[in-house]
């Protein structure tokens, strides 16, 4: 009976294509001396910050508001006023603290693939906020969601951001005053028909507008406040980077946001079959393929980042460098191409090598629907796909890192990590089988 509620509003809001909202405000891009309070609504709807005994007012859009001139490590209180006299929170404050001084513990939690099974239950509601409610509990200074957020594959603009509010409404009541980084996953996603001369008709990244292309980078960038350090395009027709691919730093550690699924494109039917070598189309990228431009981006952040001093370097995306329990790897398939294949492995092992080369203490990802824990020449890839979307534990042997698969789970979960110092812990927390609390299913020194 619950499922078919759920249906049934869905199907409703489905049909309000341009329905008023309100959304926010929460805060973002906290450092130890600034933070971004934004909204979004529709109509657009000014409001004023109140801020301790500060008041900082926008009257268009976007509705970001960068404060500065704020002190480490200090618990800071707000409330927002809108100009339709709406006060939020209705009574009492927001409230956030800034990032501490460089050798100040602290704690962080890492989630990812909330999706839903299919397009009419687009995101796990019950299981999303459940992980975002207990990682509240434990102090977290912030939130890394690594994508895969909604069901997605949307054919409108319309769909795509229905879903991705959806999702902030969830857990709006954490994001008032916990940040939270984001970037996309492969289901994160609008798409439309393209014409390859070798494939023909596939479906490539974006929908077309009057003015052209509206890509999901592009809608992802809009919906969500990230740091802007970006790479640059691929080329003059692809994406823009801003907000799917960034870093920053907090404390002591370094933190850096890979798009896996930039300018994504793809077979309109099944990916892999018996009729079709998959290689390179005429525009797109294929999923989970990391581009030149954003690996040359990453070593330059990198190097800046050790020169700097940094003690700990975290990476985070969607698809994982090592695939563990994918049943179609691209680079171990009879339908791809050599050419594919032969890139795949060079891209793999060139981006690993940048991490080994700066010392990254862990590399952190989704999309596998389940929990990970994997050594590869010193550095941990974590798997934490374990938000809402539907769970599998098909753990392959045949790959050549099989052997280093040191922990797996087929739980739902999150993790926690603690930076202290010169070390760094991890504990994941599952979720319990009556969907009634969460105990530890893992703890390591990383």
């Amino acid at each position: 009976m619950r499922l078919y509620k759920i249906i049934i509003l869905w199907c409703i809001l489905c049909s309000c294509a341009f329905a008023s909202y309100l959304e926010g405000p929460f805060v973002n891009n906290v450092t130890s001396k600034s933070v971004i309070i934004w909204w979004k609504s529709y109509p657009p709807v000014a409001g004023r910050v109140f801020l301790e005994n500060r008041v900082y007012k926008k009257d268009w859009p976007p509705f970001e508001i960068h404060i500065n001139n704020l002190k480490p490590d200090t618990l800071y209180r707000y409330y927002v006023v809108f100009e339709n006299g709406k006060r939020c929170p209705k009574h009492g404050y927001y409230k956030f603290q800034t990032a501490p001084k460089k050798d100040r513990p602290f704690k962080f939690a890492v989630i990812a693939d909330s999706r839903g099974p299919f397009y009419l239950i687009p995101v796990r509601e019950d299981i999303l906020k459940a992980i975002f409610d207990d990682a509240k509990k434990r102090h977290v200074k912030f939130i890394c969601f690594l994508g895969d957020m909604v069901y997605g594959y949307a054919h409108k603009e319309t769909t795509l951001r229905k879903e991705l509010r959806l999702w902030k409404d969830t857990i709006s009541d954490i994001m008032h005053e916990i940040p939270v980084y984001t970037t996309m996953g492969n289901h994160d996603v609008v798409m439309h028909k393209a014409i390859d001369n070798l494939y023909g008709e596939y479906l490539l990244d974006g929908v077309q507008e009057k003015q052209g292309i509206l890509t999901s980078e592009e809608i992802f960038a809009d919906e969500f406040v990230n740091p802007e350090d970006s790479p640059k395009p691929e080329t003059p027709s692809s994406p823009s980077y801003r907000e799917t691919s960034y870093s920053f730093n907090f404390g002591a550690s370094h933190f850096v946001f890979l798009n896996t699924d930039y300018w994504m494109a793809c077979p309109k039917k099944n990916m892999f079959n018996d009729t079709i070598k998959l290689g390179f189309f005429k525009k797109g990228n294929f999923p989970g393929r990391i581009m030149d431009n954003q690996i040359i981006w990453l070593e330059k952040d990198l190097k800046k980042a050790r020169d700097l001093g940094i003690k700990h370097i975290f990476i985070f995306g969607h698809q994982p460098i090592f695939p563990i329990s994918e049943k179609d790897i691209i680079d171990y398939s009879n339908h791809a191409s050599d050419k594919l294949k032969n890139d795949i492995k060079y891209r793999r092992k060139k981006i690993w090598s940048i991490f080994t080369k700066y010392n990254v203490d862990a590399a952190f990802f989704g999309h596998e629907h389940n929990y990970s824990r994997t050594i590869i020449k010193h550095t941990w890839q974590i798997i934490t796909g374990g938000a809402g979307a539907p769970l599998y534990d098909n753990l392959r042997k045949d790959l050549p890192w099989s052997n280093n698969v040191k922990v797996f789970r087929k739980r739902y979960h999150y993790c926690v990590i603690t930076v202290k110092g010169d070390k760094v812990f991890i504990n994941v927390y599952g979720l319990k089988k009556d969907m009634k609390g969460f105990e530890l299913i893992d703890h390591a020194s990383i």
